[in-house]
């Protein structure tokens, strides 16, 4: 008769492997998918990586083409390549983050079989892989200014800072609140949600400094707060060459990223056992 041999196990330790914390596990979750994100936004391929960083470029190129048309050399005191460039590529970040969101749940809805994954990981994983790629093309394109001699070390690093991360969580709460908002059957909603950019960039400032504005237009534009944002960015980051609206403020950029966030958490908790069903 066979003998079983039996191995004890030393005090203090066990033979089962310990349980993962829920944050541990949507970390995990969150890295897959970001690099799947990233795999399927640059198409496996070069060309779908020269198209992610060439699409801001050809926008900001664009209307550089426009302004050298018109022989305009500065816009409100500073170089039209910096001006644009800092407006340009911002706007651009911000509209991604909300346009890109918002399809994010119906992009991954698969893999919500497993119970791991949840709707906000996906929302979340697109919005890192948005994040990383406009930081690397406008790092690039701040890299190529500073080398051609324009001036781009920023006047007040942490004001700049705040601005960047204002402008990511608005993009990022408004993006979330819209795939929440327009999920199935609403989903023709989106492209009513994508027309609605045309007056944002407008009266945004991306192309027109505030300052050189009437009072009257001024004042009807600040009530966008991605205009507040963009010239206290460009602000911080040149300094007093630019010739910076004086009413811009704080205040509605920050009571606008706080509201959306809360307002976008609030519909995915009440929403968020049918998104996963689809």
């Amino acid at each position: 008769m066979p003998t079983q041999t039996l191995v004890d196990t030393p005090p203090g330790l066990t033979t089962e492997s310990p349980r993962r914390s829920s944050w541990a596990v949507m970390r995990s979750v969150v890295f897959a998918l970001s690099l799947r994100e990233l795999k399927t936004r640059l198409d496996g391929r070069w060309g779908g990586a020269v198209w992610v960083i060439g699409e801001p470029l050809l926008n900001t190129l664009g209307m550089l083409a426009v302004y050298s048309a018109m022989r305009a050399q500065t816009i409100g005191g500073v170089d039209t390549l910096l001006f644009l460039v800092s407006g340009q590529m911002p706007f651009l970040l911000f509209k991604s983050l909300v346009l890109r969101l918002m399809e994010a749940i119906d992009s991954n809805q698969g893999l919500f079989a497993y119970r791991q994954v949840q709707p906000i990981d996906a929302v979340i994983a697109r919005g890192v892989v948005e994040l990383l790629v406009f930081g690397a093309v406008m790092g690039g394109c701040l890299a190529a200014l500073g080398w051609a001699g324009h001036p781009v070390l920023p006047h007040r690093p942490l004001e700049l800072f705040a601005a960047i991360v204002l402008l990511a969580v608005t993009g990022g709460a408004l993006g979330l609140f819209m795939a929440v908002a327009t999920a199935p059957p609403l989903n023709r909603l989106r492209g009513l949600v994508a027309m609605l950019f045309l007056p944002i960039y407008v009266s945004s400032g991306a192309l027109i400094p505030l300052g050189s504005l009437p009072l009257g237009l001024q004042v009807a534009f600040l009530y966008n707060p991605i205009a507040h944002l963009l010239e206290l960015l460009r602000s911080a980051l040149i300094g007093p060459l630019y010739q910076a609206s004086p009413h811009v403020g704080w205040t509605l950029p920050i009571t606008w990223a706080l509201g959306s966030a809360l307002a976008a958490l609030a519909l995915y908790r009440a929403r968020r056992y049918r998104l996963q069903m689809g």
